[in-house]
């Protein structure tokens, strides 16, 4: 039995705003003027938070942010106003559904990915995606990140089978990751596979070519 774990963002689902509109969305149901300085720091602030694997990074930046500039800001209303733009900033591209649908008939199913595990289970509810994957593993919850091993090890025993198949759009964290881990085959979702010399993927497909999975299995 094959195991076919996918990442989320960027893979499994595309965002139809930048990270820095998403900001801006949040600060304006806040009532917050969205300067580029808030809005730089904010990030620096939530991967700092995130790479320390802190409880709430989204929770923590927002309160580093009221501090820094001095804001009348709810910091719990900003960080559920912020996590609200993500997840509505979030789209499925056409036949994905329909193409794990079909591939899970045969095999197991799982996502694997960097983030925040409530969150990135949100994300996946918010599209009706969860109930197609027997195991979704997230890198706060395992205390290990992308293209750390241990996260690997850790969906392969969520997910036992005879080989395990990544699928990511990230050539050094997704691709990478699973090649060094001894994963059977990798594949690079990428818009343009020229974009992306001496990756080791087996594959490289476009984010609406899911349905093309099959051919590393």
């Amino acid at each position: 039995m094959t195991a076919i774990y996918v990442d989320l963002d960027g893979t499994l689902l595309q965002y139809d705003r930048s990270f820095a509109d998403i900001f801006a969305d949040a600060c304006e149901q806040v009532g917050v003027a969205p300067p580029e300085k808030y809005q730089q720091y904010y990030v620096q602030r939530f991967f700092d938070r995130f790479a320390a694997f802190h409880d709430d990074p989204f929770l923590a930046a927002a309160c580093d942010l009221r501090r820094e500039f001095g804001l009348d800001v709810d910091p719990v209303a900003f960080r559920d106003a912020r996590v609200d733009a993500e997840l509505a900033a979030t789209t499925v591209a056409a036949g994905v559904r329909d193409a794990l649908d079909a591939l899970g008939r045969e095999h197991r199913l799982g996502v694997l990915s960097n983030g925040i595990g409530a969150v990135q289970r949100e994300k996946l509810a918010v599209h009706d995606l969860l109930g197609l994957f027997d195991a979704v593993v997230v890198s706060h919850d395992v205390g290990a990140t992308k293209p750390d091993e241990q996260i690997f090890e850790t969906a392969e025993l969520r997910l036992p089978a005879d080989e395990h198949v990544y699928v990511g759009d990230d050539a050094e964290d997704d691709v990478g990751g699973a090649v060094d881990s001894g994963w059977k085959s990798t594949v690079h979702v990428v818009a343009d596979d020229a974009d992306c010399p001496g990756c080791r993927a087996d594959l490289h497909v476009a984010p609406d070519e899911f349905d093309r999975l099959g051919e590393v299995l």
